[in-house]
């Protein structure tokens, strides 16, 4: 001790000592374990998720320290070497324990508070401190000795100073020095603190040491009255100090050990991070409160925001980036009741743009399956660079939650949508948008009280045009009659192609009046069916397009929309019935026509299948009334309504495609009496001629069907005449050139049907390999009144025969007709005239006995067979 320092007026009598070195040593790695181990347990109590386990840690961190307080005075008062005897008295050396263990108390309180301001760290350094001086008085308290003691003012002041600044500093930086980097397990920052503690503990014992003095008293003491209490404070520093080294070892270990898993704790999360910025849809993790946690790149670009602005905000509480706020309770109700929830929603992204998505969130829970316990997290130290706790949500139950861009989805959804709601060839709406349509316009009619007008029209013979001159044509003239409509129709909606060539029209708004309502739509039917009925350029030519239309208003839902289109649809039968171009107005007397029309067509089918057909020739003769041959004609002997025209069924053959059987049929009757009449000689130059229809000549086994009939009835081909409609000639010469040749192969005649109602041009005729023209009826009889018949008349029977074909008039009903026609050069003739149709045998009776048949030239020809 410094002189200087020294103000006793005993002065000179004085007496100071020093320390054992190797136990001040061993008092300052006490003093560091202690610390470091208690700083260690801190950490393990300020990140867990339970306040037991806080607590716990605080208390059980506090006593630890507050030992290393307690066995570094002690161990220091032992190395001290005194010039004396001295006795250290166990119950008040035990009541140093106390200050020690608030101090230490204090100490772990303040470290386990990272959002203290640093003031109130820098008390707890003060307190931290003074709890230490107050230890190292009632040490000295406890001390019996034959000196007095006393202490030298100014460096007791100055130690005072500097342990109270040290200590408060030391706590102050504790927070910031626990993020510096880890060195093979050791948190370097830790390791700082712990050193600085130390020396806080150790330098105010050993400064406040060399700040005093003793004066020996006169009277000696007795040192062997104290030994046993000496030797007993002794074993029991020895071991705390022992206990605390190998607590202290012990937690320095488990540190590591927690530091290792920490480390690949953060390699997972490292790769786990990795692998989810890979994914191209959007993945966040959330905590057990729904809050985000982390989240990756696409996650990021598909809402705009960042991570930083995402963490800990509630993924449900986002409503500036995903429209979720009408479902929030659907998704809460879900998440409690299993665990998983999955939805569209909306992502409105920070740069403005919006687009539709797929949320779905899973429960995940922790290993021991358990939800509701409190999970164990980590210390700063698992925090990686990018800000993400890796461990918090641990040991608890969390959520997954994936963010999938469904635009291409959505996008493919709308085409699908538009495709099955729209015609491919006119891009109108089809049948089933217009079925939603009807129903949206009754719920509003019924509403406003007003009648809405349904208008369909069909476009005249379209499957001969389509037939005849090509389905591209077809296809040409459906596009430009949806154009036309287009203008008529107030809402895109309002305009549909209900089939193949017929489109609907609906028009709002008619009056509320059913007899105005009825006016008003007829005249805008009137309208739309003059604008469509006209020319059409198609492909650089023009073609007349003629078109129909039925129509009738509504109001409400008094019908169904499919019912409503059945009796339009009646009512566009009517107009094309009519065949006037005119509007016709849908009457419920239509659907009874219609249902006799449908007991027709299976009535027919029957018919067909129960031999109710019968077949009936009408003879065709020459000038001088020789036969020739005949045509072949069906009846329908019905069992209950008799004998049926053809004109009563053959429509709706046509219609239906019965008319293929029923072709077949006539061809097989036609044949089997063509063998039968080889078998006579008067018979045996008999012709026969049998209509096609488009249907059956369009089929690719037509000819197969012919050459295999003619076989297997024996018929001779060249008695066989096909007769062929003028439309079927009009289209694509090559196909039916080519059928028409392969057909002249087999041995058959052919013969062109109703010649002069069609368009069919020079050109045409020349290029078919013809037998027969036949003069439609019509001509035959306007003769005696249209005196522009005769020179068609003639014109036809000249062309003919420049083109070396024979010409019959059919329909000749009366001997003016007969004589007419030969002197215009027509020699061949059929009509009632000379006989009515009749039954097979019938007509062999009446010309075998009449002797009327003859060996004529082979030629022969005939009327429509299914008129």
């Amino acid at each position: 001790m410094y002189p200087t320092f020294i103000t006793h007026p005993q002065i000179t009598q004085a007496i100071q000592s020093e320390h054992a070195g190797w136990l001040v040593f061993l008092s300052w790695v006490v003093a560091l374990t202690t610390v470091y181990a208690s700083i260690v347990m801190s950490e393990r109590s300020r990140t867990t998720f339970s306040a037991g386990y806080r607590r716990l840690g605080w208390i059980g961190g506090g006593v630890m320290m507050g030992l290393g307080i307690w066995s570094l005075h002690i161990t220091g008062m032992l190395a001290y070497q005194f010039p004396f005897p001295v006795h250290h008295r166990l119950g008040l050396t035990l009541t140093a324990l106390i200050p020690a263990t608030l101090a230490g108390g204090v100490a772990q309180y303040a470290m386990s508070r990272p959002s203290a301001p640093v003031w109130q760290q820098a008390i707890a350094g003060c307190l931290f401190s003074l709890g230490i001086i107050i230890v190292h008085y009632v040490g000295f308290l406890a001390i019996d000795m034959p000196a007095t003691l006393y202490l030298a003012t100014i460096p007791t002041i100055l130690a005072s100073i500097a342990t109270l600044v040290l200590g408060a500093a030391t706590l102050a930086a504790f927070h910031d020095a626990r993020q510096l980097p880890t060195f093979k397990g050791f948190n370097i920052g830790l390791i700082f603190i712990g050193v600085m503690m130390a020396a806080v503990m150790c330098g105010i014992h050993y400064l406040y040491m060399h700040a005093v003095y003793f004066l020996p008293l006169i009277e000696g003491v007795n040192p062997e009255l104290f030994s046993d209490n000496d030797a007993l404070l002794a074993a029991i520093v020895a071991v705390v100090s022992t206990l605390l080294a190998l607590g202290a070892l012990t937690s320095v270990l488990v540190e590591r050990k927690q530091q290792s898993s920490i480390k690949i704790l953060q390699d997972t999360q490292h790769r786990l991070e990795e692998v989810l910025d890979s994914m191209h849809d959007g993945v966040i993790l959330l905590d057990k409160r729904a809050r985000v946690v982390m989240c990756n790149h696409s996650f990021e670009s598909l809402t705009g925001l960042c991570l930083a602005d995402l963490q800990n905000r509630s993924l449900l509480r986002l409503s500036s980036v995903l429209r979720i706020d009408h479902q929030r309770g659907d998704i809460l109700r879900s998440l409690r009741q299993s665990g998983v929830w999955a939805g569209d929603v909306e992502v409105r992204a920070i740069q403005g743009h919006r687009l539709p998505a797929r949320l779905s969130i899973n429960q995940v829970l922790a290993g021991d399956g358990d939800s509701g316990g409190d999970a164990t997290t980590y210390p700063a130290s698992s925090y990686n660079t990018s800000g993400h706790n890796v461990a918090s949500y641990n040991a608890a139950s969390y959520y997954v939650a994936t963010l999938s861009d469904t635009t291409a989805h959505h996008d493919a959804q709308r085409r699908l949508h538009y495709q099955a709601h729209h015609d491919a060839l006119t891009d109108l709406p089809n049948r089933i948008a217009l079925c939603e349509r009807i129903q949206s316009l009754q719920l509003s009619s019924g509403d406003s009280g007003r009648h809405v007008m349904l208008l369909l029209v069909d476009i005249d013979n379209f499957k001969g045009i389509n037939g005849s001159l090509g389905q591209a044509t077809g296809d040409r003239l459906l596009r430009a009659l949806a154009a036309r409509l287009k203008p008529w129709a107030r809402h895109a909606r309002d305009l549909a192609r209900f089939s193949s060539n017929e489109f609907a029209l609906l028009y709002e708004g008619l009056s509320a009046d059913v007899e105005k309502a009825e006016v008003q739509a007829r005249t805008k039917a009137s309208s739309v069916l003059n604008a469509l009925n006209g020319d059409y350029s198609i492909a650089g030519e023009r073609h007349t397009c003629r078109v129909s239309g039925g129509f009738l208003t509504f109001r409400g839902s008094q019908w169904s929309s499919e019912e409503l289109l059945k009796y339009a649809g009646l009512a566009l039968l009517g107009g094309k019935s009519e065949g006037t171009q005119r509007p016709c107005a849908f009457v419920p007397d239509m659907v009874e026509r219609m249902n006799s029309r449908l007991r027709l067509e299976r009535q027919l089918q029957d018919a067909i299948q129960s031999e109710q057909l019968r077949l009936y020739l009408q003879a065709q003769v020459d000038d001088s009334g020789t036969l020739l041959g005949a045509e072949a004609l069906v009846r329908w002997e019905h069992p209950e309504h008799g004998l049926i025209a053809p004109s009563a069924f053959i429509e709706v053959a046509e219609d239906t495609g019965q008319i293929v059987e029923l072709g077949s049929w006539v061809l097989r009757q036609a044949c089997h009496t063509l063998a039968e009449w080889q078998r006579h000689p008067g018979r045996r130059q008999w012709q026969l001629s049998v209509n096609v229809s488009m249907r059956e000549f369009q089929r690719q086994d037509f000819i197969d069907t012919i050459r295999q009939t003619l076989e297997t009835s024996g018929a001779p081909p060249t008695h066989l005449t096909l007769e062929l409609t003028e439309s079927l000639m009009l289209g694509d010469n090559y196909p039916v050139i080519d059928v028409l040749t392969q057909l002249r192969a087999i041995g058959v005649r052919l013969s062109i049907d109703d010649f002069g109602t069609g368009y069919s041009s020079l050109s045409h005729l020349k290029s078919l390999p013809l037998d027969v023209l036949k003069i439609d009826s019509t001509f035959v009889r306007d003769l005696g009144d249209d005196p522009n018949t005769a020179p068609i008349v003639e014109t036809i029977i000249t062309l003919a025969r420049t083109l070396g074909l024979d010409v019959i008039a059919e329909g000749v009903e009366t001997p003016q007709q007969k004589q007419r026609l030969i002197e215009l050069g027509c020699q061949r003739f059929q009509g009632y005239l000379f006989s009515a149709p009749l039954p097979v045998d019938e007509f062999v009776a009446r010309f075998e006995a009449d002797d009327i048949a003859r060996t004529p030239p082979p030629s022969s020809t005939g009327t429509n067979t299914l008129r």
